[in-house]
């Protein structure tokens, strides 16, 4: 089952499974939402939905669908070299931030977190 656009929703191992493998992954940092602490998580990307876990190989704990999102530098925002926050344009707060540990790393997630917002808006027209 799909999360609704902009919410942050679960699925199951199976249903992770099935997508096959991811389009990107790996780990990086993972601000929470309530408490606005940073935690390493690892993040796949399979399609429009981007995924995380508590570690690499097991079952996703939460996701959100990119499609129509906007992915941006929040350096600034975070205090965190290497951020990225994940919007949909028009929408104030991120459906997810991140950082990464490089910059070349930065730059790789994002523009794989782009490329599935615009397949999925490309679909979804």
């Amino acid at each position: 089952a799909q999360a609704a656009r902009g919410a942050v929703g679960r699925r199951s191992g199976e249903e992770w499974e099935a997508l096959g493998p991811p389009d990107k992954a790996g780990a990086l940092g993972k601000r929470s939402d309530h408490l606005g602490q940073w935690r390493v998580r690892f993040f796949s990307l399979h399609g429009r939905t981007l995924g995380w876990s508590r570690a690499e190989g097991e079952p996703h704990h939460g996701h959100v669908d990119v499609a129509g999102s906007r992915c941006l530098a929040a350096d600034f925002e975070t205090g965190r070299a290497f951020s990225l926050s994940v919007a949909r344009g028009g929408e104030a707060a991120p459906l997810v931030v991140v950082a990464c540990s490089t910059a070349r790393e930065r730059r790789e997630w994002r523009a794989a977190i782009e490329a599935a917002a615009r397949a999925a808006a490309e679909e979804d027209a």
